[in-house]
């Protein structure tokens, strides 16, 4: 508890040193600005105005962020955001490249890209993952306690690939593949715990491994994913895996986000997103649904990675998120989010809540991505991260 209120009287002051400095921005002129800016005028360096372009690549980045798993890890962030078409009938297209390290156990690179080509005639989502991976996991369910704590170790090659194609306005349909291979796992519970990973006994060999095609519908008419200030985005994947190590299995993925807008001089929104994920047949362990384990992996502010997993899951998440300054480079966000999972009887028994706050500074005023200060807290867990674009 003590260590817990360290790190949190740590981010208080982070927190109120930035609110701070976005006060001693107030009273200046509202124009909109963003970190780029502000670093060159400190540096002297020009920031004359260049002809606008109707393509260009926009780019972010983070030298060092965190991420909160069963083992912390240190991570580089790159945004490279651009648009493949007019900007009033091609949305913003999005590559983020992802090496991290712990220094320690894990290792290695991912990258997500978000396509969409001109005229949005094609959404092209995806990503792609190599890694050496340490995480502390405890079994099924939403009622799991530390005590069931196993460490996992394990690498992993992951490849999904997406391609939608546009039916009508902002609907689309598509198919795409999911390629999951881990191997080299190694599993050790603590003290004289049972081995939870052991227990479930299900894709709890050495490797594991499956090849899946999946089948997709999709709603997205917002104009840019990585900082959404309105719309509709839902989803809904249907995923069945005829090549496994183990009998076949399937999931089912259904995701549905708003943003509203609220009447104010400033920037001020409401985001809600909310998803099911569900799983039939013989899930393999390092497969079945979890925290922050879903595609964009950031559910469950405030808990671990794969702290909580079980063969279905249930989320709910709702952030207000607000300019500070007149000029929109400093911000913040208030979040609540819900999770619950199913335990070995696939039944739902308990709802685990958290929440927290967060800074924001703009880093790129173009494409609208913002460095991401957050703290969250759960029921005798909580996490800090630091990154690039908002969570949904």
């Amino acid at each position: 508890m003590n260590r817990v209120m360290r790190k949190l009287g740590a981010f208080i002051i982070i927190y109120s040193s930035l609110v701070s400095l976005a006060s001693a921005h107030w009273q200046r002129d509202s124009v909109e600005t963003d970190l780029i800016e502000v670093l060159s005028k400190s540096l002297n360096i020009s920031t004359k105005e260049k002809p606008q372009k109707r393509k260009g690549f926009y780019f972010s980045i983070v030298p060092v962020t965190t991420t909160s798993g069963g083992k912390r890890i240190l991570v580089s962030s790159i945004n490279i955001a651009f648009r493949l078409g007019k900007e009033d009938s091609t949305n913003f297209s999005s590559i983020f490249f992802l090496p991290y390290t712990n220094f320690s156990d894990n290792i290695g690179f991912g990258l997500k890209l978000n396509l969409f080509t001109s005229k949005n005639i094609w959404n092209l989502p995806g990503e792609i993952r190599i890694s050496k991976i340490g995480q502390f996991t405890y079994g099924l369910g939403s009622l799991s306690t530390e005590a069931q704590q196993t460490n996992l170790q394990y690498n992993n090659l992951r490849v999904y690939l997406n391609a939608n194609r546009k039916l009508a306005g902002n609907y689309f349909a598509g198919m795409g593949f999911d390629y999951d291979n881990y191997y080299d796992i190694q599993s050790t519970p603590a003290g004289n715990n049972e081995n939870q990973f052991e227990k479930y006994g299900i894709g709890t060999n050495s490797s594991t491994a499956a090849l899946g095609i999946n089948f997709n519908l999709l709603y997205d008419n917002r104009k840019n994913s990585i900082n959404p200030t309105d719309g509709w985005y839902a989803a809904f994947i249907y995923r069945v895996n005829p090549l496994t190590t183990n009998a076949q299995w399937t999931s089912v993925y259904f995701d549905a986000r708003r943003y509203f807008r609220l009447p104010s001089i400033k920037r001020k929104i409401m985001a809600l997103s909310a998803f099911y994920w569900g799983t039939d047949g013989k899930v393999p362990y390092l497969n079945l649904p979890g925290t922050q384990l879903e595609f964009t992996g950031r559910s469950g502010r405030g808990y671990s990675v794969g702290r909580f997993r079980g063969k279905q899951m249930l989320y709910l998440e709702g952030e207000y998120r607000f300019d500070i300054s007149k000029n929109g480079l400093w911000g913040g966000v208030l979040f609540l989010n819900a999770q619950s999972l199913s335990d070995s009887d696939n039944n739902f028994t308990a709802i685990n809540p958290a929440g927290g706050f967060g800074a924001r500074i703009k880093f790129n005023k173009t494409s609208e991505t913002n460095l991401t200060l957050d703290f969250g807290f759960g029921k005798d867990s909580f996490g800090f991260y630091i990154g690039l674009g908002e969570f949904f």
